[in-house]
């Protein structure tokens, strides 16, 4: 299911209700006015199957998923090779990697030396894909 989503205009941005008609007259650049961007028409293919998590650690930067990144998670999704992953472990939400040889299936989060953790039936369940970590690019500094 796909929604176009068309925000508000703002009008302090926008105050004219048609800028191409201005002198009465349209405007040949009128052919080439575009909808403005809404980020979830980018961001979320199945809004149905899409959930918002934040990283509440470091544990993945060497992924480039940064501590207090929105991760957009798609449930409609399937799990792949390499692909990050939301899991439920014993009532625990938590983020890694997914790293499938032959037909054990383990979870990583991207260090070199990091601890490998079996994925069994019993205690995790696999939620859905990130397909989007959008990280945060601002710090305060103090002066």
């Amino acid at each position: 299911m796909l929604r176009e989503i068309n925000p508000k205009r703002d009008k302090e941005l926008e105050p004219l209700a048609d800028p191409g008609n201005v002198s009465g007259f349209a405007s040949p650049a009128g052919d080439y006015i575009q909808d403005r961007l809404h980020i979830v028409q980018k961001l979320v293919k199945d809004p149905v199957s899409t959930f918002y998590f934040q990283m509440e650690s470091k544990e993945l930067e060497s992924l480039g998923i940064s501590k207090n990144a929105l991760l957009v998670v798609d449930r409609s999704v399937p799990p792949r090779h390499g692909s990050i992953i939301v899991v439920n472990k014993d009532g625990e939400w938590i983020v890694r990697q997914l790293i499938i040889l032959g037909r054990q299936k383990y979870l990583v989060n991207g260090r070199l030396q990091s601890e490998r953790t079996l994925i069994d039936d019993d205690g995790i369940h696999i939620f859905g894909v990130v397909t989007w970590s959008c990280n945060p690019m601002l710090k305060l500094i103090k002066h």
